[in-house]
């Protein structure tokens, strides 16, 4: 039985696109990419019986977690001075309320946190032989953008909370992704070049989605 992630998780990476980085020497390799079987696992697992395999959940916690590595910045931060502008950029709160919020509250609910459970989830996986490289760049490469968004994007929300000239704005996002944009590169496609072919190995069903 072979079932596609929903499309609602496709569309939260939509960015996450193999192509060339603009203005960068690296060929990105990102695509989509998920179990052509991952629905049928987590329906079964809810059951307690069809639990994922070792190198399933290598491949899960590494290549479908690392969709959310982001290709370039200036997208998110376009898309919340266009919501702030309208009035329309608000979190859910604890309490289950939508309440409007400026840039810096935005980025600690959605961006600060992204990678908390995904950096924790890999350190509690078993390393073995085969996986020990793997599963150390993989920490490396969440750990670095991980600081990205704890450091970095709260920098840049708070010069939009503060009124700043747009110019300023573009130019401290094109410095984030001129500085660390590159290393994000190298660090992907090393841990691509090496979860692909492991999970080709251990017969790891996935699909891959190129896109424009």
């Amino acid at each position: 039985m072979k079932i596609e992630m929903e499309l609602n998780e496709i569309t939260r990476t939509h960015d996450l696109m193999c192509q060339v980085g603009h203005n960068r020497q690296i060929i990105w390799k990102r695509n989509f990419i998920f179990f052509l079987t991952g629905l049928f696992f987590l329906v079964l697992g809810s059951c307690g019986i069809g639990e994922k395999s070792y190198p399933e959940q290598v491949f899960e916690r590494v290549a479908l977690n690392g969709n959310k590595i982001p290709n370039g910045f200036k997208r998110h931060f376009n898309e919340i001075r266009a919501q702030l502008k309208a009035g329309s950029l608000t979190i859910v709160t604890q309490k289950n309320e939508v309440k409007k919020v400026g840039a810096v509250a935005y980025v600690e609910n959605h961006y600060v946190r992204m990678f908390d459970a995904d950096i924790k989830s890999l350190k509690e996986l078993e390393s073995k032989a085969e996986t020990a490289q793997i599963l150390t760049l993989a920490l490396d490469m969440f750990t670095y953008v991980d600081q990205i968004y704890k450091v970095d994007f709260p920098r840049i929300a708070k010069m939009i909370d503060e009124g700043r000239p747009d110019v300023e704005i573009d130019a401290a996002i094109a410095e984030l992704d001129s500085n660390k944009g590159g290393i994000i590169d190298e660090k992907f496609n090393a841990v691509h070049d090496l979860i692909i072919p492991y999970a080709d190995k251990h017969g790891v069903e996935y699909k891959m989605l190129n896109m424009p």
